[in-house]
C-alpha cells in the first residue's frame, strides 16, 4: 500500500500572517495566545528524520497557509506543497485554528487512503517500517480506555482540550454502542496490547453501552482517508461548526476520527511503548535528551505548551543544538 505523511507548519514571523493575525485576533473569544504559533526553528530536522528513518514513505504533503520554508526543495519528487486554500473552503480562510486545518485534511488532492498525520512538533526518532503504522490494511493504534473522563479547569487554559474530547465522545456514542463494538472484536478490547491495567479497565466497563473516553496519545496518528469521508457524511454540520477562525473550546477535533476507527473496529491493535511526549521547558530537558538518544523511542513529540516566555530563547537554542547533533547532514528535502 502507499503510505503518505501529512505535516502542518506555520511561519509565525511571516509579515502577511502577522498582519492577518492582528486583524482578526481581537474579534474572537477563541484561543489567541502566542505559544500556539511560536516558531522553534526545528522543522528542517523533521524532514531529516523522515529521510533517515522512513525512506519508504510514498509522498510527504506539507500544509501551510501559503508561506513555505525558504530552505525547502520544492522539486523533491516525494514532496507535495499544499496551501490551506487548496482544500479548505474559502469562507473559512484565513484560519488560525489547527482544528479547521485538520478536520478537512482528507480533502487534500492526491492524498492516499493510508496516511499518517503529524503536527510539526512530532518527530521520528529511530528507524521504522511501514508496519509501524499499518498492518493488514488497518492503522496501528491502541484503544486504551479511560474510566473517569473528567474535565479540569484552570484560569489560564480554561477547559483546554478536555471539553473537545468529551464532544468527540458524544458523537461516537451517538453512532456506536460500546457493547456491540466489544462483541464484534473481543481481541481488540481485551487484548494484551492494553496491558494488565487496561484489560482490568475493560473488564470494569463490562456490558457498558457507552464509551467514556480513551487515553490521549499525543504524537503522529495513522488514518484511513475513508474514515474522514464517513464521519463527514454522518455529521457535516457539527464538523463544519467546529471549523472556527480561532480555536474554540467546545468543538470537535481530529481525535474524533481516531475514536471512530476504534468504535468501528477499523484498527490493528498494538501496544504503545515506543512514543513519548514532553513539554518544551527546562524541567523536561534531561528527559528530552534521554529519549532523543534512545533507539527504542520511535516517535517523540516536543510540545510547546508550558515553556515560559523567559525560558523560550534559551530552550530554543538548547533544543536546536540537540537536533543538530542528531541530524547534522542536510536532507534532500532541503536546498
Amino acid at each position: 500500500m502507499n503510505i503518505d505523511f501529512v505535516v502542518t507548519w506555520l511561519n509565525s514571523s511571516d509579515p502577511r500572517w502577522l498582519a492577518e493575525y492582528a486583524k482578526y485576533k481581537d474579534r474572537t473569544t477563541g484561543r489567541t495566545e502566542a505559544a500556539r504559533f511560536r516558531n522553534w526553528d526545528l522543522f528542517k530536522y523533521w524532514f531529516r528524520a523522515v529521510e533517515a528513518y522512513a525512506p519508504w514513505v510514498n509522498k510527504v504533503f506539507l500544509v501551510t497557509n501559503g508561506k513555505f520554508p525558504d530552505w525547502i526543495n520544492e522539486n523533491h519528487p516525494k514532496l507535495v506543497l499544499v496551501t490551506h486554500s487548496d482544500y479548505i473552503p474559502e469562507e473559512l480562510l484565513p484560519t488560525f485554528n489547527s482544528r479547521t486545518i485538520e478536520l478537512y485534511i482528507h480533502q487534500i488532492p492526491g492524498l492516499s487512503e493510508h496516511f499518517v498525520y503529524f503536527n510539526d512538533d512530532s518527530y521520528l526518532n529511530a528507524p521504522i517500517t511501514p508496519e509501524y503504522y499499518f498492518r493488514e490494511g488497518l492503522p496501528c493504534d491502541c484503544n486504551l480506555e479511560s474510566i473517569f473522563n473528567v474535565p479540569t479547569y484552570t484560569k489560564e487554559d480554561k477547559f483546554d482540550i478536555y471539553i473537545s474530547m468529551l464532544a468527540d465522545m458524544g458523537v461516537i456514542n451517538a453512532h456506536f454502542s460500546r457493547f456491540q463494538a466489544v462483541r464484534q472484536s473481543y481481541k481488540r478490547w481485551y487484548g494484551w496490547h492494553l496491558g494488565m491495567k487496561g484489560i482490568m479497565r475493560s473488564l470494569m466497563m463490562g456490558r457498558h453501552y457507552m464509551f467514556i473516553g480513551f487515553r490521549r496519545w499525543h504524537w503522529e496518528i495513522p488514518f484511513l482517508k475513508s474514515t474522514f469521508e464517513e464521519v463527514w457524511e454522518k455529521e457535516p454540520k457539527l464538523l463544519r461548526d467546529s471549523c472556527t477562525r480561532f480555536r474554540e473550546e467546545a468543538t470537535l477535533n481530529i481525535y474524533l476520527f481516531r475514536y471512530w476507527q476504534y468504535a468501528s473496529n477499523r484498527f490493528y491493535p498494538v501496544r504503545f511503548s515506543s512514543g513519548k511526549c514532553w513539554g518544551l521547558d527546562k524541567k523536561n530537558l534531561d528527559n528530552i535528551i534521554k529519549y532523543m538518544n534512545s533507539t527504542s523511542i520511535k516517535s517523540l513529540c516536543l510540545n510547546d505548551n508550558s515553556c515560559y516566555t523567559e525560558e523560550y530563547t534559551q530552550m530554543r537554542h538548547e533544543v536546536q543544538l540537540l537536533f543538530l547533533k542528531k541530524h547534522p547532514q542536510k536532507s534532500t528535502y532541503e536546498l
